[in-house]
């Protein structure tokens, strides 16, 4: 086959990766170049990209102030991995982050470093609630999306993802999601997010609800 169609590197794909795949399925290209919002396949087929690296990439591809920054990193014998050991580029980083932060959250906040994913960061964060309230349950939302570990994919909304995995974690509760365009209630607007705070309100409050205060509740704010 020919090494300059999306197929030939999608057929390669299927045969030498798992089935634990999820954007090649809708999107089924082979990215060539990438710069700013925009997208080549190997085809030539230009693509204005709204993903975004699912949100990461907030500056675009191959921004030139980021790629020099990175040139100079590697061409300067900068420590590259360090464990959680300090260097002068990542207290640089964290003071950074602190003075954008508000006064109040910059004079008491802490910052931790989790692995690249924001599944990591999820996990890390319920690990960190449960031990600091020493309870159990978490409350969730349906139709959120929180990643695909062990503890995230159990917070997370979407069935077909979660019904391949026995085990999850436990104690987890979902209330319904606030959404106007689909209530979960049938009434759309200000009236479905009053309903299902009031939902949500009365449930903790109420001692025969069967839910356990939470050790907390995690919310995916713009569900998409």
């Amino acid at each position: 086959m020919n090494e300059s169609t999306n197929q030939f590197y999608l057929d390669r794909q299927n045969q030498t990766e798992s089935n634990a795949r999820t954007y090649p399925r809708k999107f089924p290209i082979a990215i060539k170049e990438a710069k700013g919002s925009y997208l080549i396949d190997v085809e030539g087929n230009k693509y204005l990209d709204f993903l975004c690296g699912a949100g990461t990439l907030a500056l675009g591809h191959n921004d030139a102030e980021v790629n020099q920054a990175m040139v100079n990193l590697l061409t300067n014998d900068f420590p590259l991995h360090t464990l959680d050991l300090t260097t002068p580029i990542k207290d640089t980083f964290v003071q950074t982050l602190f003075s954008l932060l508000p006064e109040e959250l910059r004079n008491n906040g802490k910052i931790q470093f989790c692995s690249p994913s924001g599944t990591d960061a999820v996990d890390a964060a319920i690990k960190l609630c449960k031990t600091a309230t020493g309870r159990s349950s978490v409350i969730a939302f349906s139709g959120g999306y929180h990643g695909m570990g062990h503890g995230a994919l159990a917070l997370t909304g979407n069935l077909n993802a979660k019904s391949q995995v026995n085990g999850l974690m436990p104690d987890v509760h979902f209330f319904p999601y606030p959404y106007s365009y689909r209530c979960p209630f049938g009434l759309g607007g200000e009236a479905g997010v009053d309903a299902a705070c009031a939902v949500f309100e009365r449930t903790l409050k109420d001692p025969e609800s069967g839910i356990t205060k939470p050790a907390a509740v995690i919310l995916e704010t713009i569900q998409g």
